[in-house]
Parts: structure tokens; C-alpha cells; sequence
């Protein structure tokens, strides 16, 4: 039975886990004890006071700076604007325990009102991991997911990945409407976050070697709408190739159809109106609430937006990447750009998808089928439910076009002609994982594999653990259905994150092992390998080949079985059910075979007279 975890969006990883710890040694070369902090000089802005933790398996002594702001807080006028770089300091700034993760509604609302002050926005910072500042050792830098609304530095500590020589860097960037509201003026440009990102990879050029990294061996690591992110400025003028050399992307590719906000002028008026401003005022009068509404009013209305614009089909909300604008980071689409020629070439790169990546979004299709009570209306079921799933998705097609060929891949054809929902939901599962996933990671690997066919390397991650990250912080009691092997579940076994995940069985131990020596090792040369994994064969072909992640590592060669996993997996389910239901025939007597039948019904009757 799989453990439930909600991924609660916790700012503040529990402390004792960072300080309370004590070594005999550090790779500083000197004794200390939990009360001594180590000391960090950047040229050119000041010093820095972290901790220590220590990693998983080895108890390899780790030291942390979790709180280094890169930028200065983005309040008042420069709300919604780019980051301004942080200037220098003096003394010793204290980075030893986090700080405040970015704002996003669900942790606002559960403070007190005493506690929504305009520091709030302050978040523009970074953690960095390292074992040994005097080295000059490989870079991950990692952008979490979150769909562009939460997520944080805090769900991603270095306790697995700091097995091995590297350095981590965790930013986080500005979140929901404060990092991508847009009206593409010069007071709301969009992009801001992008703009953040981009600016904690200068940051990392800049300073990563006082920590003992170099910055000419940096990987950038990406999820979901991270990977989004990462993908989608490989196809943008603004990002040099100096910030990173390798890059991996774990389910999300920048030709997603719920990256862009394509109606920024609309989603920003109606977040206002629902913010309490009159919508229809001139667009400068809007610009100027928004510029002063508080934090929590702010996000509150996003949140409603959000969740309304989902209802209708229209997963661009305003709370997604921008083209065009001012900001001028993606002047064209990345798929306009990768057809036009462009891009960036020649980089080695790691991506993939878990197996069942359609289940968190089938969580929302099934709550608003329920919440318009279209969940057990059979007519509904049997003529309208793909459409208007993928209304709700944000990718219907009228040409009904692929409509029929989803029916007949995916679903059970009985239970889709008698509106049996749930027997149709391995297949709505696949319906969902392919359109928000994994056929955008699927062309994102083809376009790299054309120039760098041989250090393309794509994955299937199939493991299914004690744990999941199925509901997230969610009520799924009404969701008929579990999670399989969940969207964000592959980093269960890079992360110890939720606390309530991170003491691993001894098979999840033996997993993340694995997983973390197939990361690394392609951080650090470009190869993902592991003991049992030698060679992993590059995706060079068409569709193929890649790696599936389980207990076994095992070659896929055609990348489409993942669109049909489950679907395929119920169709075998069946077909053996019917096998094993089927009476037994007879064994034939082929004692007559060749027989003439006339010869066959002249003995037959000779028989009958011989019983008379």
C-alpha cells in the first residue's frame, strides 16, 4: 500500500535536519562542531555565514547557504519589473537557516493577518551546497517546478545528490502573477521570473567558484515548469550559452501548450477585477492597482482566476510565460524558432517523463466533470468526454481529428460505447499524460537528437516506491483512482523532500542510489551511467532508443508505448481475465483427419446400429 504524501508548500525545512548535526571533519580541513559556522568571501559583494548538514548514505559533512539573495527584493515600483542585481554588503551576512520561499497563495492563507506584511515579496535568493570551497568541481543548478505558482528552494536539499563531488544551487524565482503577469507594457512587461532566472545563472558565473564550482562545468536541471522554463530559453536570444553546458528535463519541454500566456492584457484586467478594480478602466489605471494591491489580495485573485480559466479550457492564464513585450526574452514562440532553424544546438541533454504522467491532471478533469455532475452522465461519457477533457486541458482540436484515434488506442471500446468512466480512466490517464507531457518531451528529444544525436539520452522513469506524491496538498478523497508512478515522484529519489519521504526503505535506497548515480555522472561527463547500467544507448533514432527506470534498467525502443502505458497495460488485464474464464475445449482426435466425410457418416451410423 503506497503511502500518501501531500507535497505541502513548507517554506521552512525543519531545522534540527541543518544545525543540530556535529562532524569530527570538513573538507575545510579543520575540526568543528554544529556551534561553528563556515565563512564564505565573494568578491565583490561580501561574506557569507552558512551551516552544515551531511549527506544521506555516507554521512559526508555538506556545507549549506540557504538564504543568499541575488537580487534585491522586488517591492513598489519594482514589483513586476527585472530583478536589480544585489549590491555589496558589509560585515557577515547570515545564510545558515532559510529564508521565506516565494509567495504563493496556499501558504498565505494560512497565516494570520498580522503576518501578510510587504517583506512577503522578498524572495529572490538561493541555496548552495558544496563539500569543499578550495575545489573546482561540477554545477547543478536546479529551477523547480510548481506550474508557476509554488514550489520552493526548501523541497530540494542535497542530502542524496551530495553523495557525489558537485555543487548544488537551488534559486527561486518570483511565482504566479508576481514573476509572469503581463500586459506587455513597460510597468508590466512579463517574464519577470524568467528574468530571475536568468539572472541566478550571471550569478553563478560570477561566483560559483568561491564555493568550489566551476563555472565552465554547469548543468542546468530543470522540472515540470522548470524544465519549462530551461527548455523554452534554449529557443531564446536572451540566454548566453556561457550559464550552462549540459541541461536536464524532467517531464516538461518547451513546446507544452500550458506554457504561454497568449491573452496577457485579459488575464491581467480580470485578475484586477476579481482583486476588486474596475476592469474596464484604462489599462494605466489598472497597471497601477495591481502595482499596489497587497500580496495576499493579489494572489488570491490569481488563484481564482487560475481555477476559473481552467473550468473554461484556458490553461494560458495569466501566470505563464510571454511572448513578446518589452521584456523581449521569447520575441517568437520556441516552436517558431525551432522551426525557423534556430536554437540553441549541441548540448548534451537528459530528459524524460514518469510512466503515469496524466494522473495529476486527471485529478482536476475528474473534480470539474464532478462539480458539473458530467462524472456519471452516460450520453456525456460515451460522445463528449475527450473533447472535453482536452477543452479543459487547453488543446481541443476541431478537425476531430485525433479525437477517434485517442477511442481507439486508448480506450476500452466497450466501456467508451457504455460510458463506463472507470473503466475508461487508464486510458484518460494516457490522454492526459500525452497531451500536457509527454509528446512535447517527445519532440523536444527529436529536435536535440538531430544535432547532438549522441548525447541525447531519454527515460521512462516506471518505479513505483513506498512512497508517492500523489494529491500533493489536495483533497483527492472523491478521485477514484491512485497515482501510479505520479508526476514528480522520480524525485522522490533525488530530493529527501517531504521529511515523511525522506527515510527510505531498503529498495527506495537501492533506487535512489541509482538514480543519483545516473544524474551525477551525466553532470559530471555527459554519460549517465550507473553499475548496472554500463552504457545507456543514446536516443538517436526516430523514437528511440531510451531507458526505462525501475528495479531493472531496461531499453525501450519506441517512445509511442509510453503515449499508450496504461491503456495497453488493460488491454492485456483483460484479455487475460477473458483466457482465464474460457471453458476448456476438447482435445481434438485427429484420428479421422483426411478422412473423406461421407467414409466419417457411414461409420458414424455404423456405430449407432451396432449399440441397437
Amino acid at each position: 500500500m503506497l503511502k500518501l504524501l501531500r507535497q505541502l508548500p513548507v517554506r521552512h525545512h525543519p531545522q534540527e535536519r541543518f544545525v543540530r548535526e556535529s562532524f569530527c571533519a570538513v573538507t575545510v580541513h579543520r575540526a568543528f562542531s554544529s556551534d561553528v559556522n563556515p565563512i564564505v568571501e565573494l568578491p565583490g559583494l561580501g561574506k557569507l555565514k552558512g551551516s552544515y548538514t551531511k549527506s544521506a548514505w555516507t554521512g559526508a559533512p555538506i556545507q549549506q547557504y540557504l538564504n543568499v539573495r541575488y537580487a534585491v527584493p522586488p517591492v513598489g515600483k519594482n514589483r513586476f519589473k527585472s530583478p536589480i542585481p544585489v549590491q555589496p554588503w558589509d560585515g557577515v551576512q547570515d545564510v545558515s537557516v532559510r529564508g521565506r520561499g516565494a509567495p504563493c497563495y496556499g501558504d498565505l492563507k494560512k497565516l494570520p493577518k498580522d503576518q501578510l506584511s510587504a517583506d512577503l515579496e522578498d524572495c529572490i535568493s538561493l541555496c548552495v551546497y558544496t563539500k569543499d570551497t578550495s575545489a573546482k568541481r561540477p554545477v547543478a543548478v536546479y529551477i523547480h517546478g510548481g506550474g508557476f505558482y509554488s514550489g520552493s528552494a526548501a523541497q530540494h536539499p542535497p542530502e542524496y545528490l551530495l553523495e557525489k563531488d558537485i555543487v548544488l544551487v537551488v534559486p527561486q524565482y518570483r511565482l504566479g502573477p508576481l514573476g509572469f503577469l503581463s500586459t506587455k507594457s513597460d510597468t508590466i512587461p512579463g517574464n519577470a521570473a524568467i528574468m530571475d532566472v536568468l539572472l541566478a545563472f550571471e550569478w553563478v558565473q560570477k561566483h560559483i567558484a568561491a564555493f568550489g564550482g566551476d563555472p565552465e562545468q554547469v548543468t542546468a536541471v530543470g522540472q515540470s515548469a522548470g524544465a519549462g522554463i530551461l527548455s523554452s530559453l534554449l529557443f531564446s536570444p536572451a540566454l548566453k550559452e556561457s550559464y550552462f553546458q549540459k541541461i536536464i528535463l524532467h517531464s516538461g519541454a518547451a513546446f507544452g501548450s500550458w506554457l504561454f500566456d497568449h491573452n496577457g492584457e485579459t488575464n491581467a484586467r480580470d485578475i484586477a477585477r476579481r482583486a476588486g478594480f474596475d476592469p474596464k478602466a484604462p489599462l494605466e489605471q489598472v497597471e497601477d492597482f495591481l502595482l499596489e494591491v497587497d500580496t495576499y489580495s493579489l494572489l488570491k485573485a490569481f488563484m481564482h482566476h487560475n481555477w476559473q480559466g481552467l473550468h473554461k479550457g484556458i490553461n494560458s492564464t495569466g501566470g505563464r510565460m510571454t511572448i513578446g513585450g518589452p521584456s523581449q526574452v521569447f520575441p517568437k514562440s520556441p516552436y517558431e524558432v525551432m522551426k525557423a532553424g534556430g536554437g540553441r544546438k549541441n548540448i548534451p541533454m537528459l530528459t524524460g517523463v514518469v510512466k503515469d504522467e496524466g494522473t495529476f491532471a486527471l485529478v482536476d478533469v475528474f473534480t470539474i466533470l464532478t462539480a458539473l455532475k458530467l462524472h456519471d452522465k452516460k450520453d456525456f461519457l460515451r460522445f463528449d468526454v475527450i473533447e472535453e477533457i482536452q477543452r479543459i486541458l487547453g488543446t481541443v482540436e476541431v478537425s476531430c481529428s485525433v479525437t477517434p484515434l485517442a477511442v481507439k488506442s486508448m480506450l476500452d471500446m466497450e466501456a467508451a460505447a457504455n460510458g463506463d468512466i472507470l473503466k475508461m480512466i487508464p486510458g484518460l490517464i494516457d490522454l492526459c499524460g500525452m497531451h500536457l507531457i509527454k509528446s512535447s518531451v517527445l519532440r523536444l528529444a527529436q529536435y536535440n537528437s538531430r544535432h547532438t544525436p549522441d548525447q541525447t539520452f531519454v527515460y521512462s522513469f516506471d518505479y513505483r516506491g513506498e512512497h508517492t506524491r500523489f494529491g500533493y496538498d489536495q483533497d483527492i478523497r472523491h478521485i477514484p483512482f491512485d497515482g501510479g508512478v505520479h508526476h514528480t515522484n522520480d524525485l522522490l529519489y533525488l530530493f529527501p523532500y517531504p521529511p515523511t519521504a525522506a527515510q527510505l526503505n531498503e529498495q527506495d535506497t537501492i533506487m535512489a542510489k541509482k538514480m543519483v548515480d545516473l544524474w551525477t555522472s551525466f553532470i559530471v561527463d555527459g554519460a549517465p551511467k550507473a553499475q548496472d547500467l554500463p552504457h545507456w544507448p543514446a536516443f538517436n533514432q526516430i523514437f528511440g532508443p531510451y531507458i526505462h527506470l525501475d528495479r531493472q534498467l531496461t531499453v525501450g525502443n519506441n517512445f509511442l508505448d509510453e503515449f499508450t502505458v496504461n491503456a495497453d497495460a488493460a488491454r492485456r488485464q483483460r484479455q487475460q481475465q477473458k483466457e482465464s474464464t474460457v471453458p476448456k475445449q476438447p482435445t481434438l482426435d485427429n484420428s479421422t483427419a483426411g478422412i473423406h466425410p461421407d467414409e466419417l457418416i457411414r461409420r458414424n451410423l455404423a456405430q449407432q446400429q451396432q449399440r441397437v
